[in-house]
Protein backbone atom coordinates (compact mmCIF):
# COMPACT_ATOMS: atom_id res chain seq x y z
CA UNK A 1 0.00 0.00 0.00
CA UNK A 2 1.69 3.52 -1.08
CA UNK A 3 -1.01 5.75 -2.91
CA UNK A 4 0.25 9.20 -2.60
CA UNK A 5 -1.97 11.94 -3.02
CA UNK A 6 -0.26 14.32 -5.64
CA UNK A 7 -0.92 17.50 -3.88
CA UNK A 8 0.90 15.82 -0.46
CA UNK A 9 3.59 14.14 -0.03
CA UNK A 10 2.09 11.73 2.87
CA UNK A 11 1.23 8.32 1.54
CA UNK A 12 -1.88 6.67 3.38
CA UNK A 13 0.38 4.64 5.23
CA UNK A 14 1.95 7.35 6.18
CA UNK A 15 -1.22 8.98 7.67
CA UNK A 16 -1.99 5.73 9.31
CA UNK A 17 1.08 5.29 10.71
CA UNK A 18 0.72 8.93 12.28
CA UNK A 19 -2.91 8.19 13.46
CA UNK A 20 -1.46 5.21 15.31
CA UNK A 21 1.53 7.11 16.87
CA UNK A 22 -0.49 10.02 18.15
CA UNK A 23 -2.41 6.95 20.16
CA UNK A 24 0.72 5.44 21.40
CA UNK A 25 2.05 8.82 22.53
CA UNK A 26 -1.29 10.11 24.33
CA UNK A 27 -0.98 12.86 21.55
CA UNK A 28 -4.16 14.07 21.91
CA UNK A 29 -3.50 17.39 19.43
CA UNK A 30 -2.02 14.80 16.87
CA UNK A 31 -4.80 12.58 17.00
CA UNK A 32 -7.52 14.90 16.51
CA UNK A 33 -5.83 15.79 13.32
CA UNK A 34 -6.25 12.46 11.38
CA UNK A 35 -9.81 11.99 12.53
CA UNK A 36 -12.55 12.98 9.75
CA UNK A 37 -15.25 15.34 11.46
CA UNK A 38 -17.91 12.27 10.48
CA UNK A 39 -16.13 9.12 11.82
CA UNK A 40 -17.74 6.43 14.02
CA UNK A 41 -15.78 4.46 16.31
CA UNK A 42 -16.85 1.38 17.66
CA UNK A 43 -14.87 0.49 21.26
CA UNK A 44 -13.80 -3.17 22.29
CA UNK A 45 -16.55 -3.32 24.34
CA UNK A 46 -19.55 -2.33 21.43
CA UNK A 47 -20.02 1.05 22.67
CA UNK A 48 -20.56 3.12 19.24
CA UNK A 49 -19.15 6.87 19.02
CA UNK A 50 -20.36 8.95 16.24
CA UNK A 51 -18.83 12.30 15.59
CA UNK A 52 -15.67 14.07 16.09
CA UNK A 53 -16.27 16.04 19.10
CA UNK A 54 -17.29 12.36 20.66
CA UNK A 55 -14.30 10.50 19.74
CA UNK A 56 -12.13 12.97 20.19
CA UNK A 57 -13.28 13.60 23.83
CA UNK A 58 -13.33 9.62 24.50
CA UNK A 59 -9.79 9.78 23.59
CA UNK A 60 -9.20 12.63 25.64
CA UNK A 61 -10.54 10.96 28.77
CA UNK A 62 -8.58 7.67 27.97
CA UNK A 63 -5.46 9.19 27.29
CA UNK A 64 -5.31 11.02 30.71
CA UNK A 65 -6.15 8.08 32.99
CA UNK A 66 -3.51 5.41 33.97
CA UNK A 67 -0.23 4.26 33.22
CA UNK A 68 -1.50 2.06 30.15
CA UNK A 69 0.43 0.60 27.08
CA UNK A 70 -1.00 -0.02 23.88
CA UNK A 71 1.13 -1.98 21.26
CA UNK A 72 0.55 -2.41 17.71
CA UNK A 73 1.04 -5.07 14.97
CA UNK A 74 -0.03 -4.70 11.57
CA UNK A 75 -1.44 -7.23 9.48
CA UNK A 76 -2.86 -6.33 6.21
CA UNK A 77 -2.94 -2.56 4.68
CA UNK A 78 -4.65 -1.55 1.34
CA UNK A 79 -5.55 1.78 -0.62
CA UNK A 80 -6.81 2.79 -3.43
CA UNK A 81 -7.03 6.53 -4.43
CA UNK A 82 -9.85 7.24 -1.69
CA UNK A 83 -9.81 4.53 1.03
CA UNK A 84 -7.20 3.34 2.66
CA UNK A 85 -7.47 0.21 5.38
CA UNK A 86 -5.40 -1.18 8.51
CA UNK A 87 -6.04 -4.40 10.21
CA UNK A 88 -4.12 -4.30 13.45
CA UNK A 89 -3.59 -6.32 16.16
CA UNK A 90 -3.28 -4.73 19.25
CA UNK A 91 -2.16 -5.24 23.24
CA UNK A 92 -2.84 -3.48 25.58
CA UNK A 93 -2.27 -3.49 29.29
CA UNK A 94 -4.21 -1.17 31.72
CA UNK A 95 -1.06 -0.74 34.13
CA UNK A 96 1.62 -2.22 35.57
CA UNK A 97 1.14 -6.07 36.88
CA UNK A 98 -2.82 -5.71 34.76
CA UNK A 99 -3.23 -8.81 32.27
CA UNK A 100 -3.17 -7.91 28.15
CA UNK A 101 -5.87 -7.40 26.70
CA UNK A 102 -5.74 -7.85 23.00
CA UNK A 103 -8.19 -7.27 20.06
CA UNK A 104 -8.10 -6.72 16.31
CA UNK A 105 -8.86 -3.22 14.64
CA UNK A 106 -9.67 -2.03 11.49
CA UNK A 107 -9.52 1.26 10.55
CA UNK A 108 -10.41 2.98 7.53
CA UNK A 109 -9.22 6.29 6.21
CA UNK A 110 -10.83 8.36 3.27
CA UNK A 111 -8.44 11.16 1.42
CA UNK A 112 -9.92 14.82 2.07
CA UNK A 113 -8.29 17.29 -0.27
CA UNK A 114 -4.75 16.27 0.43
CA UNK A 115 -5.06 14.79 4.05
CA UNK A 116 -6.29 11.04 4.45
CA UNK A 117 -8.70 11.12 7.99
CA UNK A 118 -9.96 8.27 9.70
CA UNK A 119 -13.92 7.88 8.82
CA UNK A 120 -14.48 3.96 10.90
CA UNK A 121 -12.81 2.28 13.40
CA UNK A 122 -13.76 -1.47 14.35
CA UNK A 123 -12.37 -3.22 17.47
CA UNK A 124 -12.82 -6.74 17.87
CA UNK A 125 -11.89 -8.54 21.15
CA UNK A 126 -9.54 -11.75 20.31
CA UNK A 127 -11.05 -14.88 21.95
CA UNK A 128 -8.22 -16.37 23.75
CA UNK A 129 -5.92 -19.13 22.11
Amino acid sequence: MDVQDPNTAETAERAIERHLGAVVARDLEAYRATVHPDVTVITPSGDMLSGADEVVGFHREWFAGGDWTYTVDHRRSTATEATATAVVDVTYVGGPGAEPSRFRMGLTFTRVGGAWLLIHDQCTVLRSE
